[in-house]
């Protein structure tokens, strides 16, 4: 037995998956049921959720390795997920709305000192969860790793390694942008958190600056952060048109969180960080008609009309893309950095897969391995953490080892 197992060995299981019942969670029991096979046989987990038929139906249909465990279970039942989260070592959970369903979750690991990783984009949930239990999860030594999908990995561990390689050429980083192209499909899952937080009028919340950001942190990046774009432009140093991207204002809060957790460590990017998001259009028209449709959307998310006619368009919870759309999507985040030597670096993190489905179970399912198999090493690492100030290179090591795209380098023609 590993010195990581036997650190998890106090628990019933190492792992358990919740909501393996959706979308997403059969997704993630697939993966984790594989990695168990080909990499920890040993492996205690098992899977949780309110309906224990259609679990154990999830649980014989994986087909690789023993089964899991089956536990029934209520995200609205406090008293359920807390006795949940006295059961296992890492808790991983895909139940959303995170701001509906995942409170008595995050509250439950946060007390019991179990780890936790989700792929929430619900940033003013995330927030609140912060302020009521960060220091909760300190105390007990829980690590609380919210937006662990494609909201907001790729953004996270770009800025980072782009940062670092300025750091490495003596350079500290001051302007940091990230372009994004994508292809892939809508989960149900995804638009029911999208259109609750539409619902709760978290507008607000969500397009702060430093929502994320620790205040005794903020002294470790600039104070004023670039706004999120709001109508397309040419954009010079990118040398492409670029237009609003609408996870821009998630992911810009974790990276500025992840700065700032990491300046009061003594490892951060350096007090002039900005950072800002946009995605890449082929043309001025399409740009426009990004931001357009965007503009569509988030009107019609402002009354309850707007809302119903979005969500009778899209999928049902549950419920996603097909099989071939979600192989035939991928991801390309390109980043580009200044610093203040006037060096440039640029880097990419990139994949093939549906960002949103693919891409998001595997960087979830491989946090929370992380989890295991480098308990040790990550034991000082406590409280809400973003996955950068979690993992750092193992990180980054790991989604190279998943075959995507991660590197950053100085620009030896600029300057």
């Amino acid at each position: 037995m590993t010195e990581d197992n036997q650190s998890t060995s106090s628990t019933e299981f190492d792992l358990v998956v919740l909501g393996a019942t959706g979308f997403t969670g059969r997704q993630a029991a697939k993966w984790i049921s594989e990695w168990a096979v080909s990499q920890r046989p040993e492996l205690r987990w098992a899977v949780a959720g309110r309906n224990s038929d259609k679990l154990a139906k999830v649980a014989a249909s994986l087909g690789v390795g023993p089964a899991p465990d089956v536990i029934q279970v209520d995200t609205s039942d406090k008293a359920g997920c807390a006795a949940l989260a006295q059961r296992c070592a890492v808790l991983l959970t895909t139940v959303g709305p995170y701001a509906r369903y995942g409170e008595h979750v995050i509250a439950g690991c946060a007390q019991a000192g179990t780890d936790y990783v989700d792929i929430t984009g619900e940033t003013p949930w995330v927030r609140q969860m912060i302020d009521k239990y960060d220091e909760v999860a300190q105390s007990t030594g829980a690590k609380i790793i919210p937006l662990c999908g494609f909201d907001s990995i790729p953004s996270d561990v770009g800025a980072y390694l782009i940062c670092r390689a300025l750091q490495a050429a003596q350079s500290q980083p001051t302007d940091v942008r990230a372009l994004f192209s994508l292809k892939g499909g809508l989960n149900g899952g995804t638009l029911a958190s999208a259109l609750n937080m539409m619902e709760l009028k978290q507008g607000r919340n969500l397009y702060h600056p430093h929502l994320l950001t620790p205040s005794d942190g903020r002294e470790h990046l600039a104070s004023k952060q670039p706004r999120d774009l709001q109508k397309p432009r040419f954009d010079e140093q990118l040398n492409s048109w670029i237009t609003p991207f609408m996870m821009a204002p998630i992911n810009t809060r974790v990276v500025r969180r992840t700065a700032a957790q990491l300046g009061i460590q003594g490892q951060g990017y350096g007090p002039e960080f900005r950072y800002s998001e946009a995605m890449r259009a082929r043309s001025k028209w399409s740009a426009w008609q990004v931001a357009s449709m965007l503009g569509v959307i988030n009107g019609l998310g402002r009354s309850s009309v707007g809302r119903t006619m979005l969500k009778s368009f899209g999928p049902k919870p549950g419920q996603g893309p097909s099989a071939a759309t979600m192989d035939g999507g991928f991801f390309r985040a390109k980043f580009w950095a200044r610093g203040d030597d006037g060096q440039i670096a640029r880097g990419q993190v990139s994949s093939s897969g549906d960002p949103g489905n693919r891409v998001t179970v595997n960087l979830l399912c491989t946090c929370a391995t992380l989890l295991l198999t480098h308990r040790q090493e990550l034991s000082e690492r406590v409280g809400f953490l973003t996955p950068v100030s979690a993992f750092g290179d193992h990180l980054i090591d790991a989604m190279r080892a998943l075959g995507m795209t991660v590197e950053a380098s100085i620009d030896q023609g600029a300057g």
